[in-house]
């Protein structure tokens, strides 16, 4: 903005200056003073006269507030404008403006400097207190062989703290991964031929984990009946018999989900000591326990 634009502007400062003024003691038809007319601009002559001993003619209201001027007016008209305004002179009302422009500008800044560091604060005490993702890996390891747990995979139930209990099963590798934002992570882990154990692990901290799954004797030593490597029948049914419960609910999944078969325990037990080349491929799906021995039992024969 060149020296000319600057003074323009300044003096469009005065003219509003000189509205606000007028209208400490008279009603225009408007405020803006571009605006006024007829008897508002002979009230406002009327009251510079009576405030400093001297007016503007109505041809100078038009020439330079009504209309866009190119140039000041003469620096007495603007000396008595300031002077009505509250000002000794035209120089005093710039000097005021710059300073109340600088004021303005330096209250801006340290507005904008708050906003700034408000902002900084904000994204700063994001990072540092409101919890981020921590992902968690898992891997099992099967207790007795010192393996990993690869043969099936192992059902999850993730248990979130006031939250519906989440449902995943591990990879090909044995292993699963889990993130969140609470401070512990708390899950079940089951599987059909080892213990169900429930984890308990601190988020923070070391991400690597490996839990060891504790066999499940009960499991595995009916499959290992069902794969028809025990040669001694009598033998076999006596081990069966103190095994399950007289009281044992007994199920096996038919293939192509056409339903389910029940069984009690002494067809159960015949079926197993069968010696048929099927009971190599039972699969046991869910076992539960009653004082050491089964009380329930879902499996299925894998075709």
């Amino acid at each position: 903005m060149n020296d000319v634009d600057k003074d323009l502007s300044k003096f469009q400062q005065l003219l509003n200056a000189v509205a606000l003024r007028f209208l400490e003691h008279h009603t225009p038809s408007s405020a803006t003073i571009s605006e006024w007319k007829g008897q508002d601009i002979l009230d406002f002559q009327e009251d510079l006269r009576q405030k400093t001993q001297s007016t503007v003619s109505e041809k100078w209201f038009y020439n330079y507030v009504k209309n866009q001027p190119q140039k000041l007016p003469r620096i007495d008209i603007l000396n008595l404008l300031s002077t009505y305004c509250g000002y000794s002179n035209w120089n005093t009302f710039k000097v005021q403006v710059q300073q109340e422009t600088q004021k303005k500008k330096l209250v801006l800044r340290s507005c904008l400097l708050g906003i700034l560091a408000l902002g900084l604060l904000a994204v700063l005490a994001y990072y540092v207190f409101v919890p981020k993702d921590q992902t968690l890996h898992f891997c099992f390891i099967d207790a007795a062989k010192k393996e990993p747990i690869t043969s099936l995979p192992i059902d999850i139930t993730i248990l979130n703290e006031g939250e519906s209990p989440t449902y995943i099963k591990t990879d090909s590798l044995g292993c699963f991964s889990w993130s969140t934002k609470k401070e512990y992570l708390r899950f079940v882990a089951q599987s059909p031929y080892h213990k169900t154990d429930t984890i308990y692990k601190k988020v923070k901290g070391k991400q690597e984990h490996e839990v060891r799954l504790q066999t499940d004797d009960y499991a595995l030593m009916l499959q290992y009946y069902g794969s028809g490597n025990i040669k001694d029948w009598k033998k076999r049914r006596a081990s069966l018999d103190k095994l399950i419960s007289d009281e044992a609910m007994i199920f096996e999944l038919l293939p192509y989900q056409i339903g389910i078969e029940l069984y009690d325990k002494t067809r159960f037990i015949d079926k197993l000591s069968a010696p048929t080349s099927s009971l190599q491929k039972l699969d046991i799906l869910e076992t539960r326990y009653k004082k050491g021995q089964i009380v329930k039992l879902k499996f299925r024969i894998v075709k």
